[in-house]
Protein backbone atom coordinates (compact mmCIF):
# COMPACT_ATOMS: atom_id res chain seq x y z
CA UNK A 1 0.00 0.00 0.00
CA UNK A 2 1.31 3.41 -0.91
CA UNK A 3 0.80 5.92 1.84
CA UNK A 4 2.54 7.57 4.74
CA UNK A 5 -0.44 6.67 6.89
CA UNK A 6 -1.83 3.30 7.87
CA UNK A 7 -3.77 0.63 6.03
CA UNK A 8 -5.71 -2.59 6.42
CA UNK A 9 -6.28 -5.66 4.27
CA UNK A 10 -8.70 -8.56 4.65
CA UNK A 11 -10.67 -11.01 2.53
CA UNK A 12 -13.99 -12.81 2.73
CA UNK A 13 -15.24 -15.89 0.87
CA UNK A 14 -18.12 -15.32 -1.53
CA UNK A 15 -20.86 -17.95 -1.51
CA UNK A 16 -21.36 -17.36 -5.24
CA UNK A 17 -19.65 -15.20 -7.85
CA UNK A 18 -20.10 -11.55 -6.73
CA UNK A 19 -22.55 -12.82 -4.12
CA UNK A 20 -22.82 -12.53 -0.36
CA UNK A 21 -20.06 -13.67 1.99
CA UNK A 22 -19.84 -16.76 4.13
CA UNK A 23 -21.05 -16.04 7.65
CA UNK A 24 -20.36 -17.23 11.18
CA UNK A 25 -22.79 -18.76 13.66
CA UNK A 26 -24.27 -15.30 14.29
CA UNK A 27 -24.88 -14.72 10.55
CA UNK A 28 -22.15 -12.05 10.46
CA UNK A 29 -19.86 -11.92 7.39
CA UNK A 30 -16.44 -13.47 8.04
CA UNK A 31 -13.11 -11.96 7.04
CA UNK A 32 -9.53 -13.19 7.32
CA UNK A 33 -6.13 -11.54 7.39
CA UNK A 34 -3.79 -12.85 4.67
CA UNK A 35 -0.81 -13.04 7.02
CA UNK A 36 1.84 -10.88 8.59
CA UNK A 37 4.14 -8.68 6.51
CA UNK A 38 1.26 -8.21 4.06
CA UNK A 39 2.19 -6.36 0.90
CA UNK A 40 -0.35 -5.14 -1.64
CA UNK A 41 2.04 -5.30 -4.59
CA UNK A 42 -0.56 -4.49 -7.23
CA UNK A 43 -4.00 -2.89 -7.18
CA UNK A 44 -5.16 -1.56 -10.53
CA UNK A 45 -8.18 -1.41 -12.79
CA UNK A 46 -8.59 -1.38 -16.55
CA UNK A 47 -11.58 -0.04 -18.49
CA UNK A 48 -10.12 -1.44 -21.73
CA UNK A 49 -10.79 1.74 -23.69
CA UNK A 50 -11.15 1.51 -27.45
CA UNK A 51 -10.03 4.54 -29.46
CA UNK A 52 -12.22 5.84 -32.28
CA UNK A 53 -10.89 7.79 -35.26
CA UNK A 54 -12.54 10.31 -37.55
CA UNK A 55 -11.83 11.12 -41.14
CA UNK A 56 -9.47 14.07 -41.42
CA UNK A 57 -8.35 13.89 -37.79
CA UNK A 58 -4.73 12.99 -37.08
CA UNK A 59 -5.45 11.73 -33.57
CA UNK A 60 -8.26 9.67 -32.11
CA UNK A 61 -11.34 11.73 -31.28
CA UNK A 62 -13.01 9.48 -28.70
CA UNK A 63 -12.35 6.61 -26.32
CA UNK A 64 -15.15 4.16 -25.46
CA UNK A 65 -15.16 1.90 -22.41
CA UNK A 66 -15.32 -1.82 -23.17
CA UNK A 67 -14.85 -4.60 -20.57
CA UNK A 68 -13.98 -3.75 -16.97
CA UNK A 69 -11.28 -5.75 -15.20
CA UNK A 70 -9.36 -5.10 -11.99
CA UNK A 71 -6.29 -6.86 -10.65
CA UNK A 72 -4.82 -7.22 -7.17
CA UNK A 73 -1.81 -9.12 -5.84
CA UNK A 74 -1.01 -9.85 -2.20
CA UNK A 75 2.17 -11.22 -0.60
CA UNK A 76 2.45 -12.32 3.04
CA UNK A 77 4.21 -14.69 5.41
CA UNK A 78 2.61 -18.15 5.67
CA UNK A 79 0.64 -18.51 8.90
CA UNK A 80 -1.16 -21.55 10.28
CA UNK A 81 -3.96 -19.23 11.47
CA UNK A 82 -5.18 -18.16 8.01
CA UNK A 83 -3.33 -20.03 5.24
CA UNK A 84 -6.04 -22.73 5.11
CA UNK A 85 -8.52 -20.01 4.25
CA UNK A 86 -6.24 -18.54 1.57
CA UNK A 87 -6.13 -22.01 -0.02
CA UNK A 88 -9.93 -22.09 0.02
CA UNK A 89 -9.86 -19.17 -2.42
CA UNK A 90 -7.58 -21.03 -4.84
CA UNK A 91 -8.62 -24.70 -4.87
CA UNK A 92 -12.27 -25.11 -5.85
CA UNK A 93 -12.48 -28.75 -4.74
CA UNK A 94 -12.59 -28.67 -0.95
CA UNK A 95 -9.67 -26.25 -0.67
CA UNK A 96 -7.17 -28.98 -1.64
CA UNK A 97 -7.27 -29.44 -5.43
CA UNK A 98 -8.87 -28.29 -8.68
CA UNK A 99 -11.97 -29.54 -10.45
CA UNK A 100 -13.88 -28.45 -13.56
CA UNK A 101 -16.43 -25.67 -13.28
CA UNK A 102 -16.45 -22.33 -11.53
CA UNK A 103 -13.58 -21.11 -9.35
CA UNK A 104 -14.04 -19.91 -5.82
CA UNK A 105 -14.30 -16.15 -5.47
CA UNK A 106 -13.74 -13.56 -2.77
CA UNK A 107 -14.28 -10.00 -1.65
CA UNK A 108 -11.11 -8.18 -0.66
CA UNK A 109 -11.13 -5.10 1.53
CA UNK A 110 -8.19 -2.74 0.98
CA UNK A 111 -8.17 0.39 3.11
CA UNK A 112 -5.54 3.14 3.19
CA UNK A 113 -5.52 6.19 5.45
CA UNK A 114 -3.82 8.94 3.45
CA UNK A 115 -2.65 12.25 4.86
CA UNK A 116 -5.54 13.97 3.09
CA UNK A 117 -8.26 11.35 3.03
CA UNK A 118 -9.29 7.73 3.29
CA UNK A 119 -9.65 5.22 0.47
CA UNK A 120 -11.60 2.13 1.45
CA UNK A 121 -12.02 -0.18 -1.52
CA UNK A 122 -14.14 -3.32 -1.54
CA UNK A 123 -13.05 -5.51 -4.46
CA UNK A 124 -15.88 -7.81 -5.53
CA UNK A 125 -15.78 -11.05 -7.50
CA UNK A 126 -12.05 -11.71 -6.99
CA UNK A 127 -10.93 -14.90 -8.76
CA UNK A 128 -7.41 -16.40 -8.45
CA UNK A 129 -5.19 -16.38 -11.54
CA UNK A 130 -1.71 -17.05 -10.11
CA UNK A 131 -0.73 -18.57 -6.77
CA UNK A 132 2.71 -19.12 -5.24
CA UNK A 133 1.91 -21.17 -2.12
CA UNK A 134 5.56 -21.47 -1.10
CA UNK A 135 8.39 -18.98 -1.64
CA UNK A 136 11.53 -19.73 0.37
CA UNK A 137 14.91 -18.02 0.59
CA UNK A 138 17.45 -19.30 3.10
CA UNK A 139 17.51 -17.00 6.12
CA UNK A 140 14.12 -15.35 5.52
CA UNK A 141 10.47 -15.96 6.27
CA UNK A 142 8.60 -18.49 4.14
CA UNK A 143 6.01 -16.51 2.18
CA UNK A 144 3.27 -16.88 -0.39
CA UNK A 145 1.73 -14.61 -3.02
CA UNK A 146 -1.61 -14.66 -4.78
CA UNK A 147 -2.89 -12.67 -7.76
CA UNK A 148 -6.57 -12.04 -8.48
CA UNK A 149 -8.71 -10.47 -11.15
CA UNK A 150 -11.77 -8.71 -9.75
CA UNK A 151 -15.11 -7.98 -11.40
CA UNK A 152 -16.16 -4.69 -9.79
CA UNK A 153 -15.51 -2.54 -6.72
CA UNK A 154 -17.11 -0.23 -4.20
CA UNK A 155 -15.34 2.90 -2.92
CA UNK A 156 -16.50 4.35 0.39
CA UNK A 157 -15.17 5.69 3.68
CA UNK A 158 -17.13 3.46 6.06
CA UNK A 159 -16.91 -0.15 4.87
CA UNK A 160 -14.23 -1.33 7.28
CA UNK A 161 -14.98 -5.02 7.94
CA UNK A 162 -15.32 -6.40 11.43
CA UNK A 163 -15.14 -10.04 12.49
CA UNK A 164 -11.65 -10.45 11.01
CA UNK A 165 -9.62 -13.56 11.90
CA UNK A 166 -6.13 -12.20 12.58
CA UNK A 167 -2.73 -13.88 12.77
CA UNK A 168 -1.42 -14.65 16.25
CA UNK A 169 2.23 -14.60 17.36
CA UNK A 170 4.30 -17.70 16.75
CA UNK A 171 2.29 -18.95 13.76
CA UNK A 172 4.35 -17.58 10.84
CA UNK A 173 6.80 -19.89 9.08
CA UNK A 174 10.59 -19.16 9.26
CA UNK A 175 13.11 -20.43 6.72
CA UNK A 176 14.21 -23.38 8.87
CA UNK A 177 10.68 -24.81 8.84
CA UNK A 178 10.78 -26.09 5.25
CA UNK A 179 11.83 -29.52 3.91
CA UNK A 180 12.01 -30.38 0.21
CA UNK A 181 12.21 -34.03 -0.89
CA UNK A 182 12.74 -35.23 -4.44
CA UNK A 183 12.26 -38.95 -5.00
CA UNK A 184 12.51 -39.55 -1.25
CA UNK A 185 15.79 -37.65 -0.81
CA UNK A 186 15.90 -34.38 1.16
CA UNK A 187 17.79 -31.39 -0.22
CA UNK A 188 19.66 -30.66 3.01
CA UNK A 189 21.52 -27.54 1.81
CA UNK A 190 18.44 -25.91 0.36
CA UNK A 191 19.01 -22.29 -0.65
CA UNK A 192 15.69 -21.40 -2.28
CA UNK A 193 12.45 -23.06 -3.31
CA UNK A 194 9.28 -21.90 -4.98
CA UNK A 195 6.03 -23.50 -6.07
CA UNK A 196 3.95 -21.52 -8.56
CA UNK A 197 0.54 -22.25 -10.07
CA UNK A 198 -0.61 -20.20 -13.07
CA UNK A 199 -3.63 -20.03 -15.43
CA UNK A 200 -6.06 -20.82 -12.61
CA UNK A 201 -9.25 -19.04 -13.69
CA UNK A 202 -10.67 -16.47 -16.11
CA UNK A 203 -13.73 -14.26 -16.51
CA UNK A 204 -16.61 -14.68 -18.95
CA UNK A 205 -18.29 -11.57 -20.38
CA UNK A 206 -21.64 -10.98 -22.09
CA UNK A 207 -23.65 -8.14 -23.60
CA UNK A 208 -25.44 -6.98 -20.44
CA UNK A 209 -22.67 -4.62 -19.33
CA UNK A 210 -18.91 -4.08 -19.05
CA UNK A 211 -18.48 -6.22 -15.93
CA UNK A 212 -17.87 -9.99 -16.14
CA UNK A 213 -20.96 -12.13 -15.62
CA UNK A 214 -19.27 -15.40 -14.65
CA UNK A 215 -15.93 -17.12 -14.13
CA UNK A 216 -14.51 -20.55 -14.98
CA UNK A 217 -11.47 -22.63 -14.13
CA UNK A 218 -8.91 -22.26 -16.91
CA UNK A 219 -5.95 -24.67 -17.13
CA UNK A 220 -3.83 -24.59 -13.95
CA UNK A 221 -0.14 -25.33 -14.43
CA UNK A 222 2.27 -25.99 -11.57
CA UNK A 223 6.03 -25.43 -11.54
CA UNK A 224 8.55 -26.11 -8.79
CA UNK A 225 11.95 -24.42 -8.67
CA UNK A 226 14.63 -25.36 -6.16
CA UNK A 227 18.21 -24.22 -5.63
CA UNK A 228 20.58 -26.11 -3.39
CA UNK A 229 24.22 -26.95 -2.82
CA UNK A 230 24.77 -30.55 -3.91
CA UNK A 231 27.63 -32.82 -2.87
CA UNK A 232 27.20 -35.55 -5.48
CA UNK A 233 26.00 -36.25 -9.05
CA UNK A 234 22.61 -37.81 -8.26
CA UNK A 235 20.64 -34.68 -9.12
CA UNK A 236 22.45 -34.39 -12.44
CA UNK A 237 21.30 -37.91 -13.26
CA UNK A 238 17.67 -36.82 -12.94
CA UNK A 239 18.31 -33.89 -15.28
CA UNK A 240 19.80 -36.33 -17.80
CA UNK A 241 16.60 -38.35 -17.67
CA UNK A 242 16.59 -40.89 -14.85
CA UNK A 243 18.40 -42.17 -11.79
CA UNK A 244 21.80 -43.67 -12.75
CA UNK A 245 21.70 -42.04 -16.22
CA UNK A 246 25.15 -41.28 -17.65
CA UNK A 247 24.05 -39.44 -20.80
CA UNK A 248 20.97 -37.53 -21.99
CA UNK A 249 18.00 -39.86 -22.34
CA UNK A 250 15.30 -39.78 -25.01
CA UNK A 251 12.66 -39.26 -22.32
CA UNK A 252 12.57 -37.89 -18.78
CA UNK A 253 11.42 -40.19 -16.00
CA UNK A 254 9.02 -38.57 -13.52
CA UNK A 255 9.59 -38.95 -9.78
CA UNK A 256 7.53 -37.91 -6.72
CA UNK A 257 8.39 -34.82 -4.73
CA UNK A 258 7.12 -33.03 -1.65
CA UNK A 259 7.47 -29.75 0.20
CA UNK A 260 6.75 -29.78 3.93
CA UNK A 261 6.55 -26.73 6.20
CA UNK A 262 6.38 -27.36 9.94
CA UNK A 263 6.67 -24.19 11.98
CA UNK A 264 4.97 -25.39 15.16
CA UNK A 265 4.59 -28.87 16.54
CA UNK A 266 0.88 -28.78 15.72
CA UNK A 267 1.03 -26.95 12.37
CA UNK A 268 2.31 -28.30 9.08
CA UNK A 269 1.81 -27.77 5.37
CA UNK A 270 2.45 -30.73 3.07
CA UNK A 271 2.57 -30.23 -0.70
CA UNK A 272 2.65 -33.46 -2.68
CA UNK A 273 3.82 -33.31 -6.29
CA UNK A 274 3.31 -35.96 -8.95
CA UNK A 275 5.11 -36.24 -12.26
CA UNK A 276 8.14 -34.16 -11.34
CA UNK A 277 10.87 -34.23 -13.98
CA UNK A 278 14.24 -32.54 -14.39
CA UNK A 279 14.36 -29.54 -16.71
CA UNK A 280 17.88 -28.18 -16.37
CA UNK A 281 20.67 -28.04 -13.83
CA UNK A 282 23.57 -25.72 -13.07
CA UNK A 283 26.36 -26.31 -10.61
CA UNK A 284 24.13 -25.43 -7.67
CA UNK A 285 20.71 -25.12 -9.24
CA UNK A 286 17.99 -27.51 -10.25
CA UNK A 287 14.63 -26.74 -11.78
CA UNK A 288 11.70 -29.12 -11.70
CA UNK A 289 8.39 -29.11 -13.46
CA UNK A 290 5.46 -31.13 -12.15
CA UNK A 291 1.75 -31.50 -11.63
CA UNK A 292 0.18 -30.37 -8.40
CA UNK A 293 -1.59 -33.19 -6.60
CA UNK A 294 -2.94 -31.66 -3.42
CA UNK A 295 -2.09 -29.34 -0.58
CA UNK A 296 -3.14 -30.68 2.79
CA UNK A 297 -4.60 -28.16 5.17
CA UNK A 298 -2.53 -26.68 7.92
CA UNK A 299 -3.36 -28.45 11.13
CA UNK A 300 -4.49 -26.21 13.94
Amino acid sequence: MTSAGSGSLAFGKEQSFKGSLETDANSDPQYWQFGRDETLSDLSLDNQLQRLDEAGAVESVESVKQNFEGSVEVEAAISSDTFNDVEDLVFNDGGTQFTNGRPNSAKIYAGVDYLDGVAERELVGCIPVDFTPVSYEQGGMTTFSISFLYATENLDTSITPSNVTAVAGGTSAPSHAITVDIDGTTITKLQSAEISISNIARFQYGSVGPEPVDAVIEKPETEVTTEGIFTGPSRLEYALGAADATSPQDQLVSVPGSVDITHRRDASLDVQLLGVDGRDRGLEQRHLRGRHDRINQLER
